[in-house]
C-alpha cells in the first residue's frame, strides 16, 4: 500500500513538473503589474501552490503576503484559501500541528462566511495531514466531509479526488472491500468526466485485487493504466505499474513474465531517476535471479544496493532541508514576536507616560476638592457613627429583652402544659375525698343511732368502715398535696442543686401529668403509654425540677407529633398513636429514650431541630426554645449528650445520656 500514496506523489509530482515553470513565472509576471488587493491576494494562492513542492519556503512567505493583505482589507474568501494553503505548505515540510492550526483556522473563517468550497478544499487537506500520520480512521471522516460538500456544490473532479483519498486509506486499513467500493466509484466517475487522466484509479484497483488475492483481475487494470501513462510518457507511473505486475506474476509462478516486466521496470526507473523504484525493480530481479542464475541476482543486488543508498542520501537531504525550512519558519516568527513585542512596549510606555500625567493632573484636582469637604465629610461621619452605634445599642437592648421574654413564654408555656396535667392528676384523689368524706358522714350518723340503739356489734362493724374510709381520705389526701409540691417546685426558680432522684419516678410521673395535660386541651385524644423503665437504675444526682422541664417538652413534642399524625391518617386508618419511655444504665451513664410513632422529623431540617428558635410547629403554636433549653440543660448543666433520630413519617426517638459513674 505505500506504493499507492507514492504513486499519488509521483503522479502530482509529475502534473506539477511539466507546467510549474511556466505557472510561476506567468504568475510572477502578473503580480508586477497593478492589481485590485482581493485579485492579488488569489494570485499569491495560486503562485504558493506552484511552489510549494519545490519551493516551499518562497511558497510560504507568498502565502503569509498574501495572509496579510486578506486581514487588512477584511477578504475573508482569501483569508481562508491562503489559510488552508499554508496548512498545506506546513503540511509538506512535516511541520504537522502547525499545519492543523492553520487549516482548522481556515475552517472557522469559511464556516463564518458560509464558502463550502474553501470548506470542502481544506477538509480534504486536513484528510490528506490525517493520512500521512496514518491515522486513516479521522482522514477518512474529513474526506466523507470533503465528498458531501463536493456534491453540494456539483464540483465532480472534486467529488472524485474525495472518493480516491476515501479508497486509498481503506485500504491502508485493510478493508479492502470498502477500498474497492470507493475506488471503482472514482474510476466509474472518471470516466463519466470523459478525460483520459485515470491511470491512478486503475493502478489502484489494481493494488487493492492483488492484495485481495485476485491477480488475474489485477493485472486486467494495470494493463488498462498502462496506454494512458505511455501517453503521457509518465515513466515514473509506468515503473510503478510494470513492477506491481512483475510481483503478480511471481505469485502466478511465471518466472519469465515476472522477470521480462520488472527489467522493463527497471529500465524506466534509470531513464526517469527515480531510485525507489531501480531499489524495489533490482531488488525482486535478485530474488528472481538467486537460483537460476546467482552471479546474474549478484549484479542487480548491487544495483538495488547503490539506488537504496541514493534513496538515504536523498532523504537526509531532504530531512536537512526541512529542519533548516523549519529553523527559516521559527526565526521568522521570533523575529514577528519581537517586533511585535518592541511595538507593544512603546505602546505601553507611551500610555504609562499619559496615564501618569492623568493621574497627576487628577490628584492635584482631587486634593484641592478634599481640602474644601474634608471637615464638612469628617463631621457628617462622625455624626453618623454616633447615630448607627445609638440604633445599634437599642437594638441589642430590644433583642435581649425580647429574647429574655420568649424565654419566659417558653417556661410559661411548660407550666402551663403541667399545670394542664397537674389538674387533672389532683382531680382524682380530691374526689375520692370528697366522696369518701360523704360517706363517711353518713356512717357516723348510722354510728349514732346504733349506739343510741344499743346495738354495739352493729357499732363497731360501722367503725371499722368508717377507719378504712378515713385511711383511704388520708391517703388520697397526701397524693393531692405530693402534686400540689410538685407543682410549685417546677414554678419556682431552678436553684441548680442536684439531688438525688429517681429517675424511674421522675420520668413516670411527667408522662402521666403530660399525657393527662393533652387530654385536657383535647378530650378525644387517646395514646397507647409504653414505659420499660429499669428497676435497677436507683437514684442519681440530678437537677430534678430541670430535669422534669425536659422531659415534659420532650413529651409534649411526642403527643403533639403522634396527634398530627392521627389527624393526616383519619379516623378510618389503623393507625393508633404509641409513645414509649425507656431507661437504662449503660457505661456509666443513665439513658432516658422517648420515642413516638408520629410524624417524624425531615432530614432536611434534622441538624437544626436543637438551634434557639428553630421549630416544626405552625407560627403561634411554639417559640422554637423548648428543644434548645432542653438541649442546654442536658449539655451545659448536666454535661450529657442529647440527641435525635428520626424517619419521616414513621416517628422520631430523642436519648438522653447523663454522665454519671454509677447510680446511687
Amino acid at each position: 500500500m505505500k506504493s499507492i500514496k507514492f504513486l499519488v506523489f509521483i503522479w502530482l509530482w509529475c502534473q506539477g513538473a511539466f507546467a510549474q515553470q511556466s505557472l510561476s513565472d506567468s504568475l510572477t509576471k502578473r503580480l508586477s503589474e497593478p492589481l485590485a488587493d482581493t485579485t492579488r491576494v488569489l494570485i499569491l494562492d495560486q503562485l504558493g501552490r506552484s511552489l510549494m513542492y519545490s519551493k516551499p519556503f518562497e511558497a510560504i512567505q507568498l502565502a503569509q503576503d498574501g495572509l496579510i493583505i486578506s486581514r487588512k482589507i477584511g477578504f475573508k474568501r482569501g483569508e481562508a484559501r491562503i489559510l488552508n494553503r499554508i496548512g498545506a505548505i506546513l503540511r509538506i515540510t512535516g511541520n504537522y500541528a502547525k499545519a492543523l492550526e492553520a487549516h482548522l483556522e481556515s475552517v472557522q473563517v469559511a464556516e463564518a462566511i458560509n464558502d463550502i468550497d474553501a470548506l470542502a478544499r481544506t477538509y480534504n487537506n486536513i484528510g490528506i495531514l490525517y493520512s500521512e500520520r496514518k491515522d486513516s480512521r479521522k482522514a477518512i471522516d474529513y474526506f466523507k466531509k470533503t465528498r458531501a460538500l463536493a456534491e453540494q456544490l456539483g464540483n465532480t473532479d472534486l467529488t472524485r479526488t474525495a472518493l480516491s483519498n476515501i479508497g486509498a486509506d481503506y485500504a491502508f486499513l485493510n478493508r479492502l472491500d470498502s477500498a474497492l467500493v470507493y475506488t471503482r466509484a472514482a474510476y466509474e466517475l472518471t470516466l463519466r468526466l470523459n478525460t483520459s487522466d485515470a491511470q491512478i484509479e486503475l493502478i489502484n484497483l489494481g493494488n487493492i485485487y492483488k492484495r485481495m488475492g485476485k491477480n488475474a483481475l489485477a493485472l486486467t487494470y494495470y494493463k488498462k493504466s498502462i496506454p494512458t501513462s505511455v501517453a503521457v510518457r509518465n515513466d515514473r507511473t509506468l515503473s510503478l505499474t510494470y513492477l506491481e505486475m512483475a510481483e503478480v506474476f511471481r505469485k502466478l509462478n511465471q518466472p519469465d513474465s515476472a522477470i521480462g516486466y520488472a527489467k522493463q521496470s527497471l529500465q524506466l526507473a534509470q531513464a526517469a531517476n527515480t531510485p525507489v523504484n531501480i531499489l524495489n525493480a533490482g531488488k525482486l530481479l535478485s530474488e528472481l535471479y538467486e537460483t537460476a542464475n546467482p552471479q546474474q541476482a549478484l549484479v542487480y543486488f548491487k544495483l538495488a544496493s547503490v539506488a537504496k543508498d541514493s534513496l538515504e542520501s536523498a532523504e537526509k537531504v531532504r530531512n536537512f532541508q526541512n529542519i533548516e525550512f523549519t529553523e527559516k519558519l521559527r526565526q521568522q516568527d521570533l523575529l514577528q514576536a519581537q517586533e511585535a513585542y518592541r511595538s507593544r512596549i512603546i505602546t505601553y510606555v507611551l500610555l504609562g507616560i499619559i496615564s501618569v500625567f492623568i493621574v497627576i493632573a487628577l490628584l492635584l484636582y482631587r486634593t484641592n476638592r478634599h481640602k474644601q469637604k474634608a471637615n464638612v465629610l469628617l463631621q457628617y461621619q462622625r455624626d453618623e457613627i454616633n447615630l448607627q452605634r445609638d440604633k445599634a445599642e437599642q437594638a441589642l437592648t430590644e433583642l435581649k429583652a425580647t429574647q429574655a421574654q420568649l424565654v419566659q413564654k417558653e417556661k410559661l408555656a411548660s407550666l402551663g402544659e403541667l399545670t394542664a396535667g397537674i389538674a387533672h392528676e389532683i382531680q382524682n384523689p380530691l374526689n375520692f375525698v370528697n366522696n369518701f368524706s360523704e360517706v363517711s358522714t353518713e356512717l357516723v350518723n348510722e354510728l349514732r343511732e346504733e349506739i343510741l340503739a344499743g346495738r354495739t356489734d352493729d357499732a363497731l362493724d360501722i367503725s371499722d368502715d368508717l377507719t378504712q374510709n378515713l385511711q383511704k381520705i388520708t391517703h388520697h389526701g397526701k397524693r393531692a398535696g405530693a402534686i400540689v409540691k410538685s407543682m410549685l417546685e417546677h414554678s419556682r426558680a431552678s436553684t441548680g442543686e442536684r439531688t438525688s432522684t429517681n429517675i424511674n419516678d421522675l420520668a413516670e410521673e411527667y408522662l402521666r401529668l403530660a399525657y393527662q395535660g393533652q387530654r385536657a386541651k383535647n378530650k378525644g385524644f387517646t395514646c397507647e403509654l409504653v414505659t420499660n423503665l429499669d428497676p435497677t437504675l436507683g437514684k442519681v444526682d440530678i437537677v430534678a425540677q430541670d430535669m422534669g422541664r425536659v422531659l415534659l417538652n420532650l413529651y409534649n413534642n411526642a403527643f403533639y407529633s403522634v396527634q398530627d399524625q392521627a389527624k393526616q391518617r383519619g379516623e378510618a386508618s389503623a393507625y393508633y398513636p404509641r409513645v414509649t419511655v425507656s431507661t437504662r444504665f449503660r457505661n456509666g451513664q443513665v439513658e432516658i429514650r422517648t420515642a413516638d410513632n408520629g410524624m417524624g422529623i425531615p432530614e432536611s431540617i434534622l441538624q437544626k431541630i436543637f438551634h434557639p428558635f428553630f421549630t416544626t410547629k405552625p407560627t403561634g403554636e411554639g417559640t422554637g426554645l423548648g428543644l434548645s433549653l432542653s438541649y442546654d440543660i442536658v449539655t451545659k448543666g448536666h454535661g450529657g449528650e442529647m440527641s435525635v433520630a428520626s424517619r419521616e413519617g414513621e416517628g422520631a426517638e430523642f436519648l438522653i445520656r447523663l454522665p454519671i459513674n454509677h447510680p446511687l
